[in-house]
């Protein structure tokens, strides 16, 4: 095999193996032990006219947005959906509050009507959402603008074929996506505010968000739902941002449609009242310790998806190190093997052998190792022999960076345990005795 093909080979791999996004598509989906999708989906179609909402919990890189995409997929054939991602869209997760969030839940559900129909509720929904204020909404952009910078899932319609697809009148984003994604979803700029359902201008975006809802409603006579992702990357600041957003006013937990959040890391570390609030929490644990057989998996549809066999192209045992070391993170697993490509690559190597597997694995673990002080080595020395959180802000921080994992509750106990990520437990002090944490 020439050196330019196998290059090309290792190349399409890589697209396969891009660990800050779900799985390229949905037919690579391996479902893990605890999976939660089948779950909502079930409880959502029990009586949709509740309008439930749902948080999906969990740590970061632990696969909520591809449970997320899941219920997307189990639930196209029985509700008319609005999907939003928000890392797509250009909003920052950081920075966003629970009116932003109304207003972009409307918008999304207003791509399902007809241009003429979207227009008056537009001016409406984009008047209302600047108080009042015409230089602001004018600041908004025009509807098609609007509407393009709302990205989906399944990415945004870039070709005339895509836009065929669409019902005849709807709202055509076509030449508009060049100019308005590479800027993003244009929000009010503000600095970040809680605007309570109760207040004047919270009252006032969710009549004109109901209005949108019941106008959807008539035109496609299903229930709806609204799937939000992307609120993973509030950082430092989580724990406060999320009860801003979920737990301070109700301007999401009151509206006319049901919806699945995937929720920060803060929400396992941390108490809250969200449950009491209009929300129910749904935990995403990945593929803990005992699931690791389809962490496996996850690694090998991808490899025979982009073309290679791997049990030929792969030394024996590598997908299941991977899968181990990555403690059962299916983000940290994707980053291995993606960097042992690269390293097989560099070699000119046509399959990944002993030494492009432990680089792979070294890479990720000395990521992990980097800014530990003595303080954090502390935390996870108490973890490791504990199995429980310190009530600690630097432990949930550790927690959100993928250095302690969460596995779910042994019955009969009811909490999560935790653990040291498998990469950092080599440089823990051993217990007395001598054995390692």
């Amino acid at each position: 095999m020439e050196s330019e093909s196998l290059e090309q080979r290792w190349r399409t791999l890589l697209s396969y193996l891009r660990p800050e996004a779900p799985p390229p598509d949905m037919a690579l989906y391996v479902k893990p032990r605890r999976s939660c999708a089948e779950e909502v989906v079930r409880k959502l179609l029990a009586d949709p006219e509740a309008y439930r909402k749902f948080l999906l919990v969990g740590a970061k890189g632990g696969g909520k947005s591809t449970e997320l995409r899941a219920i997307s997929q189990r639930l196209r054939s029985k509700m008319t959906l609005a999907e939003v991602d928000l890392d797509r869209s250009g909003v920052l997760a950081a920075a966003v509050s629970a009116y932003d969030l109304l207003y972009i839940s409307a918008l999304a559900l207003l791509k399902r009507l007809p241009e003429n129909e979207a227009q008056g509720l537009y001016d409406e929904l984009s008047l209302r959402y600047a108080g009042g204020d015409t230089t602001a909404r004018q600041g908004l952009g025009k509807l098609g603008e609007a509407l393009a910078g709302i990205a989906d899932f399944a990415g945004m319609a870039t070709t005339a074929a895509s836009a065929a697809a669409l019902a005849p009148g709807m709202v055509p984003v076509i030449g508009a996506v060049t100019a308005t994604m590479s800027k993003g979803l244009r929000l009010l700029s503000r600095p970040s505010e809680v605007v309570a359902e109760t207040s004047p201008r919270g009252r006032s975006l969710q009549e004109i968000a109901e209005k949108i809802a019941q106008a959807v409603q008539a035109r496609e006579q299903r229930p709806l739902c609204v799937l939000l992702d992307g609120l993973e990357k509030m950082n430092g600041e989580a724990g406060e941002r999320f009860r801003q957003v979920f737990e301070q006013t109700r301007l999401l937990a009151d509206t006319w449609w049901s919806a699945v959040i995937a929720a920060p890391p803060s929400t396992l570390t941390e108490t809250s009242s969200v449950d009491g609030r209009g929300f129910s929490t749904k935990a995403v644990w990945g593929f803990g310790p005992d699931d690791l057989g389809s962490l496996v998996d996850v690694l090998a549809i991808r490899f025979r998806d982009a073309g290679f066999d791997p049990e030929k192209d792969v030394v024996a045992g590598g997908l299941e190190q991977m899968a181990e070391r990555s403690g059962g993170l299916p983000r940290h697993a994707v980053m291995m093997a993606r960097e042992a490509v690269t390293y097989a690559m560099d070699e000119g190597s046509p399959r990944l052998e002993p030494q492009h597997i432990e680089a792979g694995i070294r890479e990720v673990g000395e990521t992990l190792g980097r800014g530990l002080n003595e303080e954090h080595l502390r935390l996870l020395e108490r973890v490791a022999q504990t199995g429980k959180l310190p009530g600690d802000e630097k432990a949930a921080t550790l927690f959100a960076d993928g250095r302690i994992l969460a596995h779910p509750p042994v019955p009969p106990g009811m909490r999560p345990r935790f653990a040291v990520h498998p990469l950092l437990l080599a440089d823990l002090e051993p217990r007395e005795g001598g054995d390692a944490p």
